[in-house]
């Protein structure tokens, strides 16, 4: 496996409190590899494949897009139709 060993990695850290995010976050490619922190603030560690310049431009711009029309941008309008 050649492209394995060349994968570039995006990572993540959020507080145990927003663990409730874990689902969105799941569908958005990430993937909870660690837990650590200390004993009064947890923290929660994800990871997801990189995504290329092109893929995080055009993410950013529909981001964008969608917040100035007011819209949630993690919402899919084909989805939310169905």
């Amino acid at each position: 496996m050649a492209g394995a060993a060349s994968a570039k990695w995006e990572y993540l850290t959020i507080p145990e409190t927003m663990q409730h995010e874990l689902s969105a976050l799941g569908m958005a490619g990430w993937e909870l590899v660690g837990i650590g922190g200390t004993a009064d603030e947890r923290l929660l560690y994800l990871k997801r494949p990189g995504r290329t310049l092109r893929d995080r431009a055009t993410a950013e711009q529909r981001r964008r897009y969608y917040e100035s029309m007011g819209l949630d941008p993690d919402r899919s309008p084909a989805r939310d139709e169905a």
